[in-house]
């Protein structure tokens, strides 16, 4: 089996920093232009593979582009609910300032316990892990798959792929409109390339999205979250 995992392009919610998981949101201009490239891209790369299969998250910020590659090599998209971005419940659609102010306490909990915290109205990274293993294991072992999604969908499948722990993900930079390939066979999985194509020299005036120092940031997420767990088992 191979699975080609593809993230959607940038959006408002990305350079707002905002918790897009079911929350709709629109391609910036550079987005829609990212777009155009991403699509030759997949349309270029089903020549080489050869997709029997589409599958799509229903959010429009993937599901567009689909539709767009599935009309371009003359195949059906499949929709499917499981591939959505993790559901943030009550911060959905907020930035991280707005879901301190909406509830400090719940950010807290979730900080020191995001694998299992279940976030109010949304979900427990455990259990979306755990959904993406579920529709990994509906696969045909001869399937070649194109699958268009979110960063949080394609985290969740190459730690099921590479049976890696779940927090192993935050080591896998997943950048818009990138494209990750993984070789599955008799449940062993191979990372075999991730690449993105070069949009910034494409589209040199288009305002690129600033990405922040995402391995500090993390690093820093995590020293946090250590830091209220260790006060919580404390209290």
């Amino acid at each position: 089996m191979k699975l080609v995992l593809v993230r959607h392009v940038e959006t408002w919610g990305n350079v707002e920093h905002r918790l897009n998981g079911h929350t709709e949101s629109e391609y910036t201009l550079r987005g829609e232009a990212m777009k155009e490239i991403l699509v030759e891209e997949l349309i270029a790369l089903d020549k080489q593979l050869t997709f029997n299969k589409i599958f799509a998250s229903p959010t429009s910020r993937a599901l567009k582009i689909a539709l767009a590659v599935g009309a371009g090599i003359g195949k059906e998209v499949k929709p499917d609910p499981r591939l959505r971005e993790f559901n943030f419940g009550i911060f959905e659609g907020k930035t991280r300032e707005e879901c301190i102010e909406i509830s400090l306490e719940t950010w807290e909990l979730w900080m020191a316990d995001y694998l299992d915290f279940m976030v109010p109205q949304g979900q427990s990274q455990r259990e979306y892990h755990t959904i993406c293993a579920e529709f990994i294991a509906e696969l045909e072992p001869d399937d070649t798959v194109l699958l268009i999604a979110h960063g949080g969908t394609i985290h969740g499948m190459i730690t099921n792929l590479l049976e890696m722990p779940i927090d192993c993900k935050w080591h896998f930079d997943i950048k818009l409109g990138s494209v990750t390939v993984v070789d599955y066979n008799h449940g062993f999985g191979m990372l075999s390339r991730m690449t993105t194509p070069p949009y910034d020299e494409l589209i040199p005036d288009k305002t690129p999205l600033t990405d922040a120092n995402k391995s500090v940031m993390r690093a820093e997420a995590r020293t946090e979250a250590q830091a209220k767990a260790a006060k919580r088992r404390k209290i």
